[in-house]
């Protein structure tokens, strides 16, 4: 009987592992979909709650941003976001710590000059304080098909 209550424990705890999991795996999508929507709005404060304060992200054209001075670059206009697109999100977890890899389609100004581009991306995000933050960013241009 104790061997039964044990095996139906261990059967619950993997079954509730997976479900934690999946629920995160769909937060992370979702913020990353807001991240997203803020840059194309360029919604500040979201922006400043999704990125963390170390945020660095490496862009398409060799820059480096910080958090401060990659707001800035939205707020200037130096990248309008038109519309997006995800797909092919893949997370995986270690911990607080989670990468989601994505292809991005994109609908752009960029530096004055609308572009369509396609962009595969890597986020690597980090739970602080029960909620999930943006730490860095890595983006490489898709060849064009």
């Amino acid at each position: 009987m104790k061997l039964a209550k044990l095996c139906l424990a261990f059967v619950f705890a993997l079954h509730f592992s997976a479900f934690a999991q999946e629920a995160t795996e769909a937060e992370l999508n979702r913020l990353e979909d807001l991240r997203y929507q803020a840059m194309k709005d360029i919604d500040v404060p979201t922006l400043e709650k999704i990125f963390a304060d170390e945020f660095v992200y490496q862009t398409l054209q060799g820059k480096t941003h910080s958090k401060q001075s990659y707001i800035a670059s939205l707020q200037k206009g130096d990248v309008k976001i038109n519309s997006f697109q995800r797909e092919n999100s893949r997370v995986k977890f270690l911990g607080d710590v989670a990468t989601v890899m994505a292809t991005t389609h994109l609908d752009i100004v960029l530096g004055g000059e609308a572009k369509k581009i396609s962009l595969f991306y890597l986020n690597v995000w980090v739970k602080r304080d029960g909620r999930w933050q943006l730490l860095q960013r890595q983006s490489t241009a898709l060849p064009k098909s």
